[in-house]
């Protein structure tokens, strides 16, 4: 893999570097982070070798116009540059360039108040038109399970066939985040997208739901038909993050729908969070709507739950709890005029 310091590109790099972390035993929750993180870095700098990559570049990446960082949290920022200087790190030590490149730290201290943002939340209307509107078979599928589970793509992503129980009504997931499986109960809507789906699947590829690995969302490779080159499905591997991400925001822009920039597939995971806790709050207490809303997403701190649900629901629940009762007075009847005090 390893052809000379000159000419190892980023991607050579890379997989060169997952392998050490895997054979070195790093924690698995960390090689998936750190890969996913080079592996952006790759994509910004396609064909690009990794002696030529300076601290300009990265800071092009992570703070520039378009960069990954902006608008992000601080803890996110210290991941992002934690990985990219373990993975030059790793690359000098193997002597794959001469310099050191040093990630450079963000240009401005942010001060004051961290200004509040305003996620996108689509209604129930908008997730509906979005799934009516998904022409392509494998986006309409991932669309369908990221509304009926509130998923991560990643997770949606290496979904097998093998993990579609439809008899028992369960949708067995690994969740990558907390490192466990998670048997997902299938909605009657997802179960009609699914079989929908899948008879488009086994037409196409001619896996059954007993083909083992192969994945529910398939990769895609290259296909010569007759000297007519196209893609075809690749059950061998699953779908890419990048096309998804892409044809997903094109529909976005189908459905008019305006998100945030960078923002993905995480509105459907927030919006279904929000619907499904609103329809809880009819009937039972904001804990435990929380709790179950907690459960549905696959997080260990409620605060976390708090933050997807936005202001508004804490909001709410307080203007239901005061609004046209009493707190803390007499009774009308027993207010006492105090003479002389001003009110200020």
């Amino acid at each position: 893999m390893e052809v000379g310091v000159v000419g190892l590109t980023l991607q050579e790099a890379r997989l060169s570097y997952q392998e050490a972390m895997r054979a070195a035993k790093v924690p698995f929750r960390t090689q998936e982070q750190y890969g996913q993180i080079v592996k952006r870095l790759e994509r910004q700098y396609p064909n690009r070798h990794f002696a030529g990559i300076k601290t300009s570049d990265l800071y092009d990446f992570l703070y520039g116009e378009d960069g990954i960082l902006l608008g992000r949290a601080a803890k996110t920022g210290v991941s992002y540059r934690a990985a990219l200087r373990s993975f030059f790190a790793y690359g000098q030590g193997r002597g794959w360039t001469k310099t050191v490149t040093v990630v450079p730290q963000p240009p401005f201290k942010a001060s004051g108040p961290k200004p509040e943002w305003n996620p996108t939340r689509l209604n129930e209307a908008e997730l509906i038109q979005l799934l009516g509107r998904a022409d392509h078979p494998v986006l309409r599928g991932m669309v369908a399970v990221a509304i009926g589970t509130a998923l991560r793509v990643s997770d949606i992503c290496k979904i097998q066939v093998m993990d579609v129980n439809l008899n028992a009504g369960d949708l067995y997931v690994w969740v990558k985040k907390t490192g466990r499986f998670d048997a997902m109960p299938i909605t009657l809507d997802l179960e009609e997208e699914l079989r929908r789906y899948l008879r488009w699947y086994t037409a196409e590829t001619g896996a059954t739901l007993q083909s083992g690995s192969a994945y529910l969302f398939p990769g895609w490779q290259h296909a010569n038909d007759g000297g007519v080159l196209g893609w075809v499905p690749d059950t061998s591997r699953p779908c890419d993050y990048a096309w998804a991400s892409r044809h997903l925001s094109d529909l976005y822009s189908e459905c008019g729908i305006s998100v945030q920039p960078r923002e993905r597939w995480h509105v459907i995971r927030r919006s279904v969070a929000r619907i499904y806790f609103d329809m809880l709050r009819n009937d039972v207490s904001y804990d435990h709507a929380l709790r179950q809303v907690s459960a549905l997403l696959g997080h260990l701190n409620s605060k976390t739950t708090e933050t997807y649900l936005g202001l508004d629901a804490e909001r709410r629940a307080r203007d239901a709890s005061l609004r046209g009762r009493r707190f803390i007075s007499a009774a009308a009847g027993n207010v006492v005029s105090l003479p002389g005090r001003k009110i200020r």
